[in-house]
This record gives C-alpha cells, sequence and structure tokens, in this order.
C-alpha cells in the first residue's frame, strides 16, 4: 500500500513542468538526489502515539493520507512530498486525550541539505494537543525544505500549532497545510517567519462542522533580497464557522512579499464569520509588496470582511522616539518590533518570545 502510494504520487510528480513562479518571479528547481534525513525531528513529547511510516500504518490511514484535490501551494510541491519525503511525523491522539505537547526540529545542515516532510496529524473527539515546530540551518550550507501537514480536527477536538522558521538566506522554504475542522472543533495557529531567501507558506483550511473555528496568525521580516509568498484560503461549510487570518510583517531592503487570502462562503454556512487582514511596514522605497484579498459568497446571514495596509513608518511615532534619545535605526526596529507584539504574546512560552525579539533586532542591524 505505501509503496503504491509513494509511486504513483512519483509518477505524477515526474509528468509535471517545474513551476515558474509568477507572482515573484521565480522559477522553482526542485532537488533531483533527496538524502535520507537521518535525526529524530521529535525533540520533545510527553505521550506515546507518535508512529513510524509503515506498511500497516499507511492502509489504516490511507483515507486520511490520500486527498479529494490538490491543495498547498501547487501539485509539484504536493507530489514532491508524497513522493520523496525523507522525513515526517504521523501522530494520532486519542479521544478526549488532553494534555499531548510535542516539539519538532526541523533542521538543516551540511549532512541533511534537502529536507522534504510529509505529515499527518489527527486529533480525535475531544482531544488536545500542543505542537512547536523550529526550523534552523548551520547558516553554512545551501538547502531545500519543502514540507506539507494534513491535520485533521474531530469534533470538539483543540490544536495549537506554534511554528518557528528562522532559516538562514541560503535556504528555500516551501510550507503546505490543509487543515480539516469538524463540529465544535477548534484550531490555533501562530506562524513566525523571519528567515529564507525564497519561501512560500500556504494554508487551506475546510471550516467543514458547525461552529468550527481556525485562527492563524502570523509575522513575517523581509530583508536583503528575500522574496516571499503566502496564501490562505479558508472554505465556510458548516453553520456558525469562524475562520480568522492576521498578518503582521515589515519589509526592508530589496524585499518582495505578496500576501494572498480568500474566504469563500459555501451554501449552507449561515451565521458564519470570516476575515482576513495584512499590516505591513514599509522601510525601503525599493521593497515591494502586494496583497491580494478576495471573498466570496453564496450564502445569506454572514459576515465576513478583508482588509490590507502597507505604509512607511509613522512619522509621528519616529519623532516621538527620536526626541527622546533614540538613533533613528533603534527607533525603527522599536516601530517594528511594537507591531509584531501583539501576535507575539499569544506565545505560550515567554523565552520564545524574547528569541524572537532579538532575532528580527538582529535581521534589521540592531544591537
Amino acid at each position: 500500500m505505501l509503496k503504491n502510494y509513494r509511486a504513483q504520487n512519483i509518477k505524477e510528480y515526474e509528468m509535471l513542468p517545474n513551476p515558474y513562479w509568477k507572482r515573484i518571479n521565480e522559477k522553482i528547481l526542485f532537488p533531483e538526489k533527496v538524502l535520507d534525513y537521518n535525526k529524530d525531528i521529535i525533540v520533545e513529547k510527553n505521550f506515546n502515539n507518535v508512529m513510524d511510516v509503515d506498511e500497516e500504518l499507511c492502509f489504516k490511514y490511507i483515507k486520511y493520507l490520500e486527498l479529494d484535490k490538490n491543495y498547498g501551494l501547487g501539485e509539484k510541491f504536493l507530489r514532491f512530498s508524497e513522493g520523496f519525503s525523507n522525513t515526517g511525523l504521523f501522530i494520532d491522539i486519542e479521544a478526549g486525550d488532553k494534555g499531548n505537547r510535542a516539539r519538532i526540529d526541523l533542521n538543516i545542515d551540511s549532512e541533511n541539505p534537502i529536507l522534504v516532510d510529509h505529515n499527518l496529524i489527527i486529533c480525535r473527539e475531544n482531544s488536545e494537543l500542543d505542537i512547536f515546530i523550529n526550523y534552523e540551518d548551520d547558516k553554512k550550507t545551501n538547502g531545500f525544505h519543502n514540507g506539507f501537514t494534513k491535520i485533521y480536527a474531530e469534533k470538539g477536538a483543540k490544536l495549537n500549532l506554534y511554528r518557528i522558521q528562522n532559516y538562514s538566506q541560503k535556504i528555500q522554504h516551501f510550507d503546505s497545510s490543509v487543515i480539516f475542522v469538524n463540529e465544535d472543533a477548534e484550531v490555533n495557529i501562530i506562524d513566525i517567519q523571519l528567515g529564507s531567501k525564497l519561501k512560500g507558506v500556504n494554508y487551506d483550511v475546510e471550516l467543514k462542522g458547525d461552529r468550527s473555528f481556525c485562527d492563524i496568525k502570523n509575522v513575517y521580516l523581509g530583508t536583503d533580497k528575500d522574496k516571499m509568498d503566502f496564501n490562505y484560503d479558508i472554505n465556510f461549510l458548516g453553520r456558525n464557522a469562524k475562520g480568522y487570518v492576521e498578518s503582521v510583517g515589515a519589509l526592508t531592503d530589496k524585499a518582495w512579499k505578496v500576501f494572498r487570502s480568500t474566504e469563500n462562503f459555501k451554501k449552507g454556512c449561515k451565521k458564519s464569520e470570516g476575515s482576513a487582514k495584512e499590516y505591513v511596514t514599509l522601510l525601503n522605497k525599493d521593497v515591494k509588496s502586494h496583497a491580494i484579498p478576495a471573498l466570496f459568497c453564496t450564502e445569506d446571514d454572514v459576515i465576513g470582511d478583508h482588509a490590507a495596509s502597507a505604509g512607511q513608518l509613522d512619522g509621528n511615532k519616529m519623532f516621538y522616539l527620536m526626541n527622546r534619545g533614540l538613533d533613528k535605526e533603534a527607533a525603527k526596529i522599536l516601530v517594528v518590533e511594537s507591531s509584531f507584539v501583539p501576535i507575539l504574546e499569544g506565545l505560550p512560552e515567554e523565552n520564545t518570545k524574547k528569541t524572537i525579539i532579538n532575532l528580527v533586532k538582529d535581521r534589521l542591524g540592531g544591537d
């Protein structure tokens, strides 16, 4: 079963051309050789139901692994993860099991410059799970990461997912997630994107059940000649479903960013509510920032809105800070930091918040 599943995806992958990413004017070249990733990516857990991929597992979970349409950054990325993955995690939280926690390190180094992960996470009825995923590298190796994560939150389940990507500019980073949220289930995501020279991040959310809920918060920073593409698609299917996206970022040097969001209120989702908002601070006149929000609706009695704001540093804030002894660079960093803090406050660990603030200061040239 597993061999057939992978073989079919490899066959479909090889038939697809390498994509040309029009939005950011970049051709994506996939690695020809995928090295085995020989590290245990799970560095901390307090539960036992994290499983290796084998024939029995694949047979049991094939209905979760096989999707009915092409989600993510594109079919080429999807087939690459499904056919050539050299690492990944399978988590199945039992019904009613709470207090589960796992920490994952998806690190790239000279021995493992190519990292392709394929992940399946299932939270059964009324279960709870917190996952922390860190992305780091040795700062010396040219590397490539492509990940695909499939998440199922069953009735009444709650999942909190925290991602912190701090790859160097030697790394290309692509990550896709598809999330199915059922009745009374809740998914909360905080996604911090600070590094990599080229990155594509995609979330597809299917709010299938009544009173299903998903909240995605994103912080990003673009420096040098970084190129980044963020895409969020939320389909509202159940009644009283709630889906929110909030993205806050800063761009400097010649960074290039595209933010896309789609809210799709489908027939039958009465009383549902959604919003997608992005706020970006432009620190240099040479940056490029594009926001492409969209809203579709085939149901009445719903609430949907979107907003996008891009602007230079607030002159009044800069004047206030500089009149209190800060130089221009220090004032600029403080303004950016303050825009990130409301989202960072949602992180459960104080040390993590402090680390991220220090990384932002470092990347912006602060002390």
